[in-house]
């Protein structure tokens, strides 16, 4: 076909023709498809948890961001059967020590068909601080309306202590763990589950638990004066003999019952024994000693005078250097021999008095090496003593440990 002197049949059949009709259909179907597929595509928007993974055992986060914004983008029929409750937002604190701060990525985990377009934040700040644990006691508030003539007896409190923690910082602002029994949790007498509530220093700047958060509680009020256990102080006077010293003081009882005045009862820590004189005693002795009545006066100590008190005295010891103790030399067999050094500093244990009197020549004190089995010189061995008098005396060491023997031939 022909028209006009141009050969149809040649134009469309040119190789360039047909490289712009390929390229052409090959644009119209991209275009087709992509509309398809941008159809067939869907975003949402919604807020996830953040997660704080790996962190420090010892370590706890002060002002952690809870949430995160998410957009993601996938086919429709994915997002719309999607369980939002299954995307996780978290970071991982693996590796980052407490004491400093730590910017982190947040990461998110999502179903392989489904992309992540946009988290906001996409970092947080990880404000690492370490966490302690500090044991105190549980304190006792009773309440200001006491009825006259009533106090409160048999107070139990299980347990006695209880662990704070927290930051250490925070920690450090609490000042004392108490209960407060009411009025009438103390009038019903019996057992009961009070919380323990922490009086601090100024507000915390993170969350500070109590472990555990209640204890066991029993008090009742009963009538009559208040009382109140205090120890027993046992005052000694007189100077033991130098060979001795005082191992140990028992009471029986430690504690007496004493009663009066609340406000009285505050200023008593301990009621004293009257004076013992220990500078005769030269063994265990159990003495009966009378109570002094306390400085304070309105207290009483009720059917207490006296308490036992049992005092063990112990031996004390001193150590004296003898020196130049020379060294002999035992088992040889002939030959001559001299040993460098020739004396020795000997350090020997005792009772005082007898350390302060030793004659090493009337308790048979001496140092010696044996030479026995000894063929060739020189040779180093190790300095020995004996005393006689081993059961008074007791040899702690020399100065040197060891000596040299050579033969006088060999020299």
């Amino acid at each position: 076909m022909k028209l006009k002197n141009i050969d149809l049949d040649e134009v469309f059949t040119s190789p360039l023709v047909l490289w712009l009709i390929s390229i052409a259909i090959a644009i119209t179907m991209w275009i087709y498809v992509t509309g398809m597929d941008e159809a067939a595509y869907m975003t949402r928007k919604f807020t996830c948890p953040i997660e704080y993974r790996n962190v420090d055992t010892q370590a706890i986060l002060r002002g952690r961001l809870s949430e995160a914004d998410i957009e993601i983008r996938g086919p429709e029929e994915a997002i719309m059967r999607l369980d939002f409750n299954t995307v996780t937002a978290y970071v991982d604190a693996r590796n980052l020590a407490p004491g400093k701060r730590y910017t982190a990525n947040i990461l998110v985990d999502l179903p392989s068909n489904i992309n992540l377009v946009s988290c906001f934040p996409s970092q947080v700040v990880l404000d690492l601080v370490r966490q302690v644990t500090r044991l105190m006691t549980v304190e006792t508030v009773l309440p200001q309306n006491i009825p006259e003539g009533q106090y409160i007896e048999g107070v139990e409190i299980i347990p006695k202590e209880v662990g704070i923690r927290g930051a250490e910082d925070d920690v450090a602002k609490v000042g004392a763990v108490r209960i407060t029994p009411t009025i009438e949790e103390l009038q019903a007498g019996r057992e009961q589950l009070m919380p323990v509530k922490f009086a601090q220093s100024e507000p915390f700047d993170g969350t500070v638990a109590i472990e555990p958060a209640q204890v066991r509680f029993r008090g009742t009020l009963a009538r009559g004066l208040p009382k109140k256990r205090v120890p027993v102080n046992v005052r000694l006077t007189g100077k033991l003999d130098a060979d001795y010293e005082v191992r140990s003081i028992v009471t029986d009882p430690s504690e007496i019952q004493i009663e009066g005045n609340a406000e009285d009862l505050a200023k008593v820590e301990a009621i004293d024994t009257e004076v013992i004189d220990i500078s005769l005693l030269d063994s265990d002795q159990v003495i009966v000693a009378p109570l002094r009545q306390p400085e304070v006066e309105g207290i009483s100590l009720g059917s207490a005078a006296s308490v036992r008190v049992s005092i063990q005295l112990g031996e004390t010891r001193a150590e004296k250097m003898i020196a130049n103790v020379p060294v002999e030399l035992r088992g040889m067999e002939g030959g001559q021999y001299v040993c460098s050094p020739a004396a020795v500093s000997v350090y020997v244990e005792g009772r005082p008095s007898l350390i302060e009197a030793f004659d090493a020549g009337k308790v048979g004190l001496k140092a010696f090496a044996d030479m026995s089995n000894i063929f060739m010189t020189p040779v180093t061995l190790p300095v020995r003593t004996e005393i006689a008098s081993d059961d008074i005396y007791r040899i702690t060491r020399t100065d040197p440990v060891n000596i040299t023997v050579n033969s006088l031939q060999a020299q």
